[in-house]
């Protein structure tokens, strides 16, 4: 068979295309996509980047005496004032007018009620600005209580008030005093994306519904670079702005796997509460 035979032109063009396919393959294989995350994590609170936690860390300091929330006592409040009773004025004898023309009778049990009225009104007022002074009384209280509560409690500065002292390295920023149990990865990608939106400065006068997806390069010390736009929102300012936003974003730490990979994200001008 010569090389100019058609048998040839298809072995060659045969390991033509498993070249290529392979070349494709390890080029997929060396840029994965992480799609927004496969399941969506709500960080624990707590300063920190401790994206592993499972339970938020307590408020206080190390070695601290360990307090039960003391239930505040509150006050009931002052009971409203009974009016007192209508007493009718005593009728003075007067003598007879002299003017041709009689004077129009004075409803006094009416008079009486407009006074009584106006006085309760005062107490009412009365009362309700005293009920005021002792709720703020109280809940300056319920504030010194709880700070120092803080002060002495067992747990780490970086804490949150019902945090657990089993934890001893901090939170992660996010809002939620327990998770559950989850891939690390996935978590480590939760905690990254909402790094990157706190160091986000959206432009003025753009849409809420903007969606950029953006691609970087993940080292496996948790450093990014190699920061661009994979697929457009429609707005060049926009684009920037999450290009920029990756960019000032630093490692979080080690990736949990030790791997080194592109990875992408949907980016989004307003995202949902989850992270």
């Amino acid at each position: 068979m010569s090389a100019t035979s058609p048998g040839a032109y298809g072995v060659s063009a045969l390991l033509h295309g498993a070249a290529v396919g392979l070349i494709m393959f390890f080029s997929y294989a060396a840029t994965s996509m992480v799609q927004d995350t496969p399941k969506v994590f709500e960080l624990v609170a707590g300063a920190g980047d401790n994206y592993a936690a499972t339970e938020a860390p307590a408020l206080g300091t190390s070695g601290g005496v360990k307090l039960a929330p003391t239930p505040v006592a509150r006050p009931e409040p002052a009971p409203t004032p009974a009016p007192a009773p209508i007493q009718s004025a005593p009728m003075e004898e007067t003598a007879p007018p002299k003017a041709a023309k009689p004077a129009k009778p004075v409803d006094l049990v009416a008079e009486l009620k407009r006074v009584e009225a106006r006085r309760e009104r005062r107490l009412e007022a009365k009362y309700q600005k005293e009920k005021e002074a002792e709720q703020k009384r109280m809940a300056l209280e319920e504030l010194q209580r709880q700070k120092a509560a803080r002060i002495d409690a067992e747990g780490i500065r970086e804490g949150v008030i019902g945090g657990s002292t089993n934890n001893k390295t901090g939170g992660a920023g996010g809002k939620a005093l327990t998770r559950e149990e989850g891939s690390l990865l996935d978590a480590y990608f939760s905690l990254l994306k909402s790094r990157i939106k706190e160091n986000h400065t959206p432009p003025e006068g753009v849409s809420d519904s903007l969606v950029a997806r953006v691609e970087f390069f993940v080292a496996a010390d948790g450093s990014i670079s190699h920061v661009r736009i994979a697929k457009a929102s429609g707005n060049s300012e926009f684009d920037r702005s999450v290009i920029e936003a990756c960019e000032r974003t630093r490692s979080i730490g080690p990736r949990p796997d030790g791997r080194s990979e592109t990875v992408q994200m949907a980016f989004k001008m307003r995202e949902d509460e989850s992270p």
